[in-house]
């Protein structure tokens, strides 16, 4: 299982080395994000990616809530339906596929336009004008690559695991 580890780095000069290294230990630019305030020019460096705006934490909120709540709306409909009327298992799925959907999109459109949730805890380091390095390695490598980084520049300072799991609110 892969891991997103989240290193602060103080300059635009480190980062370039710091970005450099990573790729001498055989990450890929796939694997490499780079999160910086909009004021930083990272030309030669890896973009944010996925980190750039609040899309992909947005969507796996929308598909859970969307869906829970179409389940919800399914089971209320079968409880008030009357007597004669029977809603089978299709339907609940239908009304649960429908809510997912629908907390899919309305999650994705909402969430293009926020800062990704998933580094709100780095919003202090971001707004003294440090940067976010976002290397995604496998389990087996975390201590590897992080020993290595911080060895090889130890202005940079690991800042912990961004979670799979965005936050609820």
């Amino acid at each position: 299982m892969s891991h997103k580890l989240v290193f602060i780095v103080p300059t635009t000069a480190v980062a370039v080395d710091a970005v450099t290294s990573l790729r001498a230990m055989g990450l890929t630019e796939d694997e490499l994000s780079l999160v910086a305030d909009k004021v930083i020019e990272l030309d030669s460096l890896p973009d944010a990616g996925e980190f750039e705006n609040d899309v992909v934490p947005g969507v796996m909120r929308g598909a859970s809530f969307g869906g829970a709540t179409g389940l919800l709306a399914g089971l209320g409909a079968a409880a008030l339906a009357g007597p004669g009327i029977v809603v089978g298992g299709a339907a609940l799925a239908l009304a649960t596929a429908g809510g997912a959907t629908f907390g899919v999109l309305a999650s994705a459109i909402m969430g293009s336009s926020l800062p990704d949730s998933r580094l709100e805890e780095y919003q202090g380091a971001l707004e003294r004008g440090e940067l976010l390095l976002i290397a995604e390695v496998e389990e087996d490598k975390i201590d590897e690559t992080t020993t290595a980084l911080t060895a090889a520049h130890p202005e940079v300072k690991f800042a912990g695991d961004i979670d799979l799991v965005p936050p609820v609110i």
